[in-house]
């Protein structure tokens, strides 16, 4: 692949990043309400957060193969 042939990805990165951070902080927030909820801290805060995590791991991992044309 030249030069020529390659897409600048920098604005689409961005994107990225701020959709991996804004599902781990989703995932913590929701926890922290359910756990407020249901008197249970930190335990739904923690698994939410986590699943927050890998959520967010694989949603950008798909974004940026969607975007780098892998």
């Amino acid at each position: 692949m030249d030069k020529q042939d390659r897409k600048p990805l920098g604005l689409p990165l961005v994107g990225a990043g701020n959709m991996f951070v804004s599902m781990i902080v989703s995932g913590f927030l929701l926890g922290y309400l359910v756990d407020e909820w249901l008197d249970t801290r930190p335990l739904f805060m923690i698994v939410l957060g986590m699943l927050g995590l890998v959520g967010g791991f694989l949603k950008a991992h798909q974004l940026t193969r969607r975007i780098g044309g892998s």
